[in-house]
């Protein structure tokens, strides 16, 4: 995938400025540099914030954003896919096919929106 060629701060790897805004009153944002973000790490950061409940989104959500899903799943905490901030670098039918194991994976009502993020956000 040669994102090795795409170096801390360039663009195509930092947040665009339109999720700013969204990512400041988070816990965490991780960067990764493999298929799961639920590296022992992140698990340590988890377990010293208390979580139980894990967001995923990812630009390129086939395989990586599906691999922490289940990871998390596995782990017994609480998985959250947002399928509109997500998306697949292989179009459309990569991503619905995505989309389709993960509801197989980790369940239907673990798909959400950003505005059922949001809501959920407001509700805490």
């Amino acid at each position: 995938m040669k994102w090795s060629e795409r170096p801390a701060g360039s663009p195509e790897v930092e947040l665009v400025p339109e999720l700013d805004a969204e990512a400041a009153p988070a816990t965490l944002v991780i960067d990764k540099a493999g298929y799961t973000s639920l590296t022992p790490e992140v698990r340590t950061l988890i377990a010293e914030h208390g979580l139980t409940d894990v967001y995923t989104c990812a630009a390129s959500q086939r395989s990586p954003v599906l691999k922490t899903a289940v990871d998390v799943f596995a782990s017994g905490l609480v998985p959250w896919l947002i399928t509109d901030a997500s998306a697949s670098h292989g179009g459309v039918a990569p991503h619905e096919a995505g989309l389709l194991v993960a509801r197989r994976f980790i369940g239907d009502g673990q798909l959400i929106t950003t505005n059922e993020v949001r809501a959920r956000l407001a509700a805490d």
